[in-house]
């Protein structure tokens, strides 16, 4: 696996947490899968914008200022991933 590539199982999630332009805030979880998801977008040069609009969706009201994923994958691994809306 390279650089930033995680291996995840099956049962178990990743709390996504969202921080508003406007002040809002959201947070739940995911499914491990949406590491695999998030290592794909990226390999294809997905970043930003594009990477949380494609991981997640597209449909904002106030858009995010920044995504927090995190969680502990199966080898123990913990992921703590920050995305910047721009």
């Amino acid at each position: 696996m390279g650089a930033g590539q995680w291996q995840v199982k099956e049962d178990g999630v990743i709390r996504v947490a969202i921080n508003f332009v406007d002040g809002g805030y959201q947070e739940y979880t995911e499914s491990l899968r949406i590491i695999d998801s998030l290592n794909q977008l990226r390999s294809r040069g997905f970043e930003g914008k594009e990477l949380i609009d494609t991981l997640l969706t597209d449909d904002w009201g106030p858009p995010p200022s920044i995504v927090s994923l995190t969680g502990t994958l199966e080898d123990g691994t913990r992921v703590d991933e920050r995305i910047a809306y721009r």
